[in-house]
């Protein structure tokens, strides 16, 4: 017991808790500064180098490097490397194979750390004999990179002392490596996520691409009527679709607006098919009764039902249906045909500005097979029109959440005007509402004008 009335041995204890508590509190500093330095950056190189300029200064390190295991994991690449000795090589970009090189295959293997304080002579590091003895490093410190289970690399800290590290060395740079295998870890993650997408987005583009070349890339033109269209899709690929194409030679026009149920690729494979099939039994169905008494409403219950079936039928489990809108329009005539299966009803425009409502009629097609269909037939005056569009119409979503709806589509349709200028009227009012909102659905508007 000394003068003061402590024990020698507590004196002892308490200078012991002192330093421990010392080295944790410098141990969080640390460990925040290499927070910080990993939060300052967003590329996975400089947080790296970062990390290994503030191991070299708390550790005494003469140099630090971070390496990184190959593919066939038979050899290491420096990564990271940082170094305050003067005329020393970066040897960032170095690789060098595991054969010989003991210590990294014990790390590797073990998945333990690894001191070695005789590092000029120890045969662990027989490979490095030479370069350490020509730096005068006598203890060399191996740690693993751990993540999420497997060594992905090490971390190589010469002493640039004589001094041996302690265990607080180890566990601190156990701890760093924990801290550089988690940025490691989540930036592989995110380039192969980011591969991921791009090749994704390549196949969309592609897919895209494609569909864009089911549109008419012009509109035919026929006697007696004008036609306009307009087509936004919501997404790279789209479940909308519309076509006008020639029947009887020119003499009569088919027109197509559908959607297909649901959004994305699925509806867009679906949009494919429906789109060939309405098409080619259209085209076959006047092809074969040109010369015989049949009208075309009977042509058009007839594509359809022979569409509705096949889907139906041969793709059940897809549970896949598409509302469809399809008219005839013969050369200065001014007889319209129709059929209208579970799509939303085309505005009519009189001359007068009246507005009216064509038939709905018909379920969506696809769902079941053996259905009953209906056509339909009206007379269009001179300057009479019709514009028939899909539900993304009314359903375009503003900032707020408020739907288009039907009354702003039907004031901007309406007027003494061209149907031209009403197509102008609805898209920018469509966009308008939109503004910066993210486009809710595909939006297709089909319109044809009796010509006056």
């Amino acid at each position: 017991m000394d003068q003061g009335g402590v024990r020698s041995e507590d004196r002892v204890d308490f200078f012991v808790v002192r330093k421990t508590l010392e080295r944790r509190a410098e141990e969080l500093t640390i460990l925040n500064h290499l927070a910080e330095a990993i939060s300052s950056s967003l590329e996975l190189d400089d947080i790296l180098h970062s990390i290994c300029r503030e191991m070299v200064r708390v550790l005494n390190a003469r140099n630090v490097g971070i390496a990184l295991l190959n593919e066939k994991k038979d050899g290491l690449k420096v990564v990271a490397f940082h170094t305050e000795q003067p005329g020393e090589t970066d040897v960032t970009g170095l690789e060098f194979g595991l054969e010989g090189n003991d210590a990294s295959l014990f790390v590797i293997k073990t998945g333990e750390p690894i001191v070695v304080p005789d590092a000029q002579t120890n045969p662990i590091t027989r490979s490095m004999h030479e370069v350490l003895r020509q730096r005068g490093t006598s203890c060399l410190m191996v740690v693993p990179l751990m993540a999420r289970g497997e060594v992905i690399g090490t971390i190589g800290i010469p002493s640039n002392s004589q001094e041996v590290f302690s265990q607080d060395d180890v566990r601190l740079s156990q701890t760093i490596a924990g801290q550089v295998a988690s940025v490691i870890d989540n930036a592989r993650l995110h380039q192969s996520v980011k591969q991921a997408r791009d090749v994704a987005e390549r196949e969309l583009e592609i897919g895209r691409q494609i569909q864009t070349s089911f549109f008419p890339e012009s509109i035919p033109e026929i006697n007696g009527w004008e036609l306009v269209a307009y087509f936004q899709s919501a997404r790279q690929v789209a479940g909308d679709f519309y076509d006008v194409f020639e029947l009887e030679d020119g003499k009569k026009l088919g027109l197509v607006l559908a959607d297909v149920c649901d959004k994305g690729v699925g509806a867009a494979l679906f949009m494919v098919l429906f789109r060939s099939l309405l098409r080619a039994n259209l085209i076959q169905e006047f092809e074969q009764r040109e010369e015989a008494d049949v009208d075309p409403g009977q042509m058009l219950v007839s594509a359809v039902d022979k569409t509705n079936n096949y889907i139906a039928t041969n793709h059940a489990r897809a549970s896949m249906f598409a509302t469809v809108f399809s008219a005839v329009l013969e050369r200065d005539n001014s007889e319209l045909w129709y059929i209208n299966c579970g799509h939303d009803s085309p505005v009519l425009i009189r001359r007068s500005g009246k507005i009216e409502r064509l038939t709905p009629g018909n379920v969506a097609i696809g769902m079941f097979a053996d259905l009953e269909f209906k056509s339909f037939r009206i007379a269009m005056d001179r300057g009479d029109a019709v514009v028939a569009y899909t539900d993304g119409v009314t359903d375009a979503r503003s900032m707020d959440g408020i739907t288009f709806g039907e009354a702003r589509l039907l004031n901007a349709l309406a007027g003494s005007k061209s149907l031209q200028e009403r197509f102008g009227d609805l898209k920018n009012a469509i966009s308008t509402h939109i503004s910066d909102a993210d486009q809710y659905d595909d939006i297709t508007c089909v319109g044809f004008e009796r010509m006056g």
